[in-house]
Formats: C-alpha cells, structure tokens, sequence
C-alpha cells in the first residue's frame, strides 16, 4: 500500500464520514461499529494486516486486536497492539478506540491510553474514534492530574483530506515506516525536561521508564516495611527482615498481576481494610489464594504465624492504596514478563540491614564492590535462547521436547529461565496451529480459530524442562514468582476457573525440585574436614548435582545450559584460603595448563570462568552451551589455559563480539560465547556487532577468525 494509494482509500473513508456525520456522532453508533466501519480500514490502509486477510495464524498476526472487555468499568488491555515479525514479544505501538460521539479530550482516557504505552515501554500510543486521532507521549509516568499535557499532536477526521497532514501520520504509523524505525526516531526528536525541570519531573510528573519507577516504588515500600516490622518486633535481624519484607512484596504484585490480567474477577489491594485490619485482611487472602494457586508465593510463611506482629495499620494501608488499580499508573497486564524480571534483578541486589536501633537498605557487599546490578539486556537473552534452546527444538515434536532439560545454574531473577519457558510456550503454540490432528489428541483447546496450550500443558513443559540454581533464597522465590506470572500470562477467570474446579488441579505447580538454592561450583565435599560452623556452612550453601537433580544427572546432564555467571575475582570471594583452595584443586588446575598462566590463576581468575567449566562438565555429550561474560577469556595470558581447554574438550560454535556498552554504565567489552559438548570438527564462526544497537548483526569477521584459537 503506498502513500497515493493509502491517501485516496482514507479521503473516501473521510467523505462517507461527512456525508453521515450525524448518525455517527450520535450515542446510537458504538465504538465496534466505529471499529468496524473506519479504524479498521484506516490501519489497513496504511499496511497493516488488521483484519488478518492475510495472516492467517493467529501465532504470527502483526494485529492483536481485542474484544470489548471491562472489569470494574475500567477496560484492561488495548483495543490494538501492533507488532512486527518476527517479534511478537515487543510492541511498536497501541490504539485505543472510542465512539465518535465521545469528546476524546479528557483525562481519563488519556489517563487510559498513556498507562498502555508507557507499562510496555513504547513510547508513543493513539487515541482515536476517527472523528480525532490524537497522538500521545508514553515516556512519562501517567498522571491524572496533568495528563492532559501528554497529547503531542491531534488531527480532526477533515485533516485526513490535507495530503501534507495526512503524510505526517503515514511515515509515522504506515507499516513501511514503523519497519524502518520511525516510532523510535519521532521519539527522539521529542523534547526532553532539561535542568531544573528535568531533576523536579524526576519525582513529580515521573520522568521515568516504567523499570525505574516501580524499582523505586519497591525499594520505598520495602524500607517502610522493614522499618515497620523491626518497631512491632525488635527480635527480627537483617536476614529475617529481608525474607519477610521480599515475601509481602511478592505476594502484593502477584495478586495485582492477577487483578489486571482478569485472572482474578475482583480487586483484592483496594478492599484491603474493609473487614478486619488491612494486614488481617491480606493474610486472609493469601490463605484463600494459595488454596487455589499453589506455589511458593503463597505457601505459608513466618509472617502468616503469631510469631510476628504485623506492620503498623497505617503504613500498611497506604502501601496497599498506593498499589491497588485504583491509585496506580502500573498495568499489569501491559508489563512484559522480562520487564519485571529486570526491576526485580536490581530490587535483590540490596538487602534490609538492621541494628537494634536502626533500619537501613543496603546494596549487597558483591554488588557495591561490582559497582552495581547489571541486568542482562533482553536482546542479548533472546539471542542466546534463540541459537541454542532454539536450535535445539527445531523440528521436534513435543514428545521429543518433553525429554530434553534447560538450565541457568545462576539464574538470579530468572530473565534466561523466563525467555526459555516463553520460547518453549510459543514453539509447541505453532506447532499444535500445524499439526491439529495432534492438537486436539493432546487435549489442547480450539478457541477464536486457534489452537491453545492449557494450563495443564504449560505446567507440564515448566516441570519437564526448566531448571536453574542460585545462591541466593530471595533469587531463587523471585524466579520462581516470574515463571509463575509467565504461566499464567494467557490466562481468563474462565480458564483458571476451569482448571481449579473442573480438573481439581491448583494452578501453580511446586518448583521446588526445578528452581533451589544452592552453590553452583561447590559441592558438599568441602564439608568433609569440618571445617565451617553451621552458619558459615548455611551461607555457603554446598550443593551436588547428583543429589538436586538425580534423574538428569544418571541421563547425561542438561540439554542446553545458557545465562549471565558473575564476574567476581576468585580473590574477592568469602571464607578465603578454604574455598580458593577448592577452586583450585577442581577447577584452577584444569585450566592451568600453559607455562604464561601457570600460578597465576588463583587471585588473577574470575569466577565466569569457573562457572564456564562448571556448566560444560553438566552437559550432555550433544549439549549446547551459551554465556555473555567478559572478553577477558579470549586476550588475556591468564585465560590462555581456559582457551586451551575448550579447544580440546569442546566444539566452538561462535562467538559474538559485542564491543563495550551492552550494560549500562559499563564500558568493558563483552563476547557471547557458544559451545557443543560434541567434538566433531566444525567451522567457528567470530561474529562482530559494531553498532551497539538492541539488536545482534551476524556480519562474520574474516580478518580476526584466528585470534581465538592462536
């Protein structure tokens, strides 16, 4: 569809609209038949597969479009999503529909439309009833009170008929110019708060992406908590004040995830309060609630006992208002997954510390030393995921796939685990879509002229083929919560209903054996010599894989291995000459074999690099293997043994340059590495990535193919 085209199509659309004008403003015409008669071919005109003429697999339909549904008088999603393959995870940009009899201009929907954009991140959305179209900015945090100064540029129905004016929304929002990057390039031209304004929006007007300002609203909620509960009980120390603190701060963005994905079919945050204590009323709803749902969000908890007096009524209260639907800009179901998984990888990275006094949130001792979290950016995970589980299923079956294991053995937040499971989700979705003889033998659903995957089926892959480890409780509860939200991303009251009741099934199975805490490269044989007291023991955490994961191991090991291992040098770790000596004798001395990097490797090393050997020794003979890690283990002398070491024992797939400034605010560069367990000859690939941008450009480096293998 070109512009000449695109033009002539929508100045008919205009002249039917004049010539009826009355009929159409009046309170008769509802906004489906607006949907129907103009929104939907105003979009198709400028490209878009709206009514899916074309698109005919509802996996692969680059328009979502919604049906009318409202809880509470408040409608939850867009009536529009609009996306580009093949992406499906991210959208480019929202629209939401009125009735033309509506006057657009008002907060509320704007309030609405704005909330869309800005909880996906896209910094752009559209409110129109084509009698309007009006173009609004989602980078800031929606306000009710001045949300109306979020309008950028508004265009009447006769507009469409000025060729210049029209063209002005045709290389914005035609499927040709959103390819070619045109919502992020208008984006950047938008002005920007500067000086005095900029540092005061920060906290008023919220001049914030949506990860900056729920980490901030968490980090605020968690240190009134924590200062609350060490008032009412003075015996609670810093481990006990964390764990608590992480457990209602889990539960209360649980239950809104399920309030706003129509899960749940009433509001449970702002009715906290109306029978007993708001505190009385949220342990009682997580009692209710985990008969339903399962899983360790709800399971019972020391703050569920009478051992531990609850929060003061106030502090409580207002925590609870601040969140529910009614007072916050968050929707739930607008935020992707990963997007809350990196608020939740930099909400660990700081612990409650308390005195018998005082309350205080502190960043973690490896985290300040560190400099900071750095969340693996979700472009770099979806590539990692996509060339080895990716590659891995290709062209299987979902019997086969039910066969093969998936882990990060240091799965922080979870963002690795969550990108498999997604990229698990959607392959067997396609697959049921082709092969629907299959579909309905493995009892999945027809709905809306698409095969869907039950909840049974969903909780049947989790189980079977997720794994991760880490060494840190609150780590392994939070990637527990988000494979938990990934699970039930798709779902209805009506589906989750039909689970509990009909199949008498709780909704969320028991992780336990899938996601544990435990120390990934030290087994229990450091405990042989009694040499740690039961503390020092419980922080160490030792932990055999042939124990864990009994079944996987007997079978070979993991299929896939994939993730982000921190880069901590082996001299910074805890307990010292006892845990180096460890590393050296099962490790170090596997690596240092050239005469360069001989001794030099117990202080100089970096703990990527023992879990790169860690992670290969858990593999199968067919495995794959995928880290980001510093570009350190292909230049420097004292990684020259670790090189010689995957020449030998491994087949090195490819490498990906990545240059510096994949996380932000680090300037070292970084390479994604990726290994076979099997060692049949094959041809590296060295791919550079000179732009830096959220994208990988496979462009194979000639010159440079030898360096790492010299």
């Amino acid at each position: 569809m070109n512009f000449g085209k695109s033009f002539s199509i929508v100045s008919d659309l205009v002249k039917n609209f004049q010539a009826n004008e009355k009929y159409y403003l009046s309170a008769e015409y509802s906004e489906i038949d607006a949907r129907r008669d103009f929104i939907d071919k105003f979009f198709t005109t400028l490209g878009w597969d709206v009514t899916h003429d074309i698109q005919k697999n509802p996996y692969e339909q680059e328009v979502r479009v919604e049906r009318l549904v409202q809880v509470a008088k408040a409608q939850k999603r867009a009536d529009y999503s609009f996306y580009l393959t093949p992406n499906f995870r991210d959208v480019k940009f929202f629209v939401e529909a009125k009735k033309p009899a509506r006057n657009l201009v008002n907060a509320d929907d704007f309030f609405q439309t704005v909330r869309y954009g800005w909880n996906a991140s896209t910094p752009i959305a559209i409110l129109t009833d084509f009698e309007e179209f009006i173009i609004l900015d989602c980078r800031f945090r929606p306000d009710i009170g001045d949300i109306l100064n979020s309008m950028i540029e508004k265009f009447h129905f006769t507009d469409y008929l000025d060729e210049e004016k029209f063209r002005r929304i045709y290389h914005l929002f035609s499927y040709e110019a959103v390819a070619d990057n045109s919502i992020e390039k208008y984006a950047e031209r938008l002005p920007k708060p500067k000086g005095k304004k900029a540092k005061k929006d920060l906290f008023k007007r919220g001049y914030q992406s949506i990860d900056e300002a729920f980490l901030e609203e968490l980090d605020q909620i968690r240190e009134s908590l924590a200062k609350s509960f060490k008032k009412s009980n003075p015996h609670l120390a810093s481990e006990e004040l964390t764990e608590a603190t992480q457990r209602v701060i889990d539960r209360l963005v649980f239950i809104r995830f399920l309030e706003d994905k129509l899960i749940e079919p009433h509001h449970y945050l702002s009715e906290f309060g109306n029978r007993k204590s708001a505190w009385e009323d949220f342990i009682n709803a997580g009692r209710t609630l985990d008969a339903k749902y399962n899983g360790i969000v709800f399971k019972k908890h020391f703050i569920d006992t009478q051992n531990i007096i609850e929060p003061d009524d106030k502090t409580f209260s207002f925590i609870c208002e601040e969140l529910s639907h009614n007072n916050s800009p968050y929707n739930f179901d607008a935020v992707p997954i990963h997007i809350l998984g990196s608020i939740y990888e930099r909400f660990l990275g700081k612990v409650v510390e308390a005195t018998e006094k005082r309350v205080r949130i502190e960043e973690k001792p490896e985290v300040r030393k560190a400099g900071g979290v750095y969340y693996t950016p979700q472009y770099i995970v979806n590539y990692i995921v996509d060339n080895t589980i990716g590659k891995l299923i290709a062209d299987k079956t979902p019997k086969q796939i039910a066969k093969m294991r998936f882990a990060d053995i240091a799965c922080g937040s979870g963002s690795f685990l969550i990108t498999v499971f997604d990229k698990l989700l959607d392959y067997h979705k396609k697959w049921y879509q082709a092969n629907p003889k299959q579909a309905e033998k493995d009892k999945c659903v027809f709905v809306d002229g698409a095969w869907r995957l039950t909840l049974l089926q969903k909780q049947k892959i989790l189980l079977k083929n997720i794994y991760g480890v880490d060494i840190d409780q609150q780590a392994v509860e939070v990637t527990q919560l988000s494979l938990y939200l990934k699970l039930l991303e798709d779902e209805t009251t009506a589906t989750a209903n039909d689970t509990w009741v009909l199949f008498k099934e709780k909704l969320l199975p028991n992780l336990s054996k899938n996601i544990v805490c435990g120390n990934s490269l030290i087994g229990t044989d450091i405990l042989s010599n009694d040499l740690f007291d039961f503390n020092e023991e419980k922080k160490l955490k030792p932990m055999d894989f042939e124990n864990v994961f009994p079944e996987i191991m007997r079978d070979g090991g993991f299929d896939v291995i994939v993730g982000n291992p921190p880069y901590v040098f082996t001299r910074d770790v805890e307990f010292g000459k006892v845990v180096k000596n460890y590393y050296k004798t099962h490790y170090l001395e596997l690596i240092e074999k050239s005469e360069k990097s001989r001794g030099n490797q117990t202080g100089k090393a970096n703990l990527y690099a023992l879990f790169i050997l860690r992670g290969i020794h858990l593999l199968n003979n067919s495995g794959l293997f995928s880290y980001i890690i510093p570009n350190t283990v292909l230049r420097t002398t004292v990684y020259e043994g670790i090189r010689k070491y995957l020449i030998d024992n491994t087949s090195i797939e490819k490498i990906v340059d990545l240059k510096a400034g994949v996380f932000k605010g680090v300037t070292a560069s970084t390479v994604i590495l990726i290994l076979g367990k099997n060692l049949k000859e094959k041809q590296v690939s060295i791919i550079d990535n000179p732009q830096n941008a959220d994208y990988i450009i496979e462009k194979e480096s000639k010159s440079r193919k030898r360096y790492f293998l010299s």
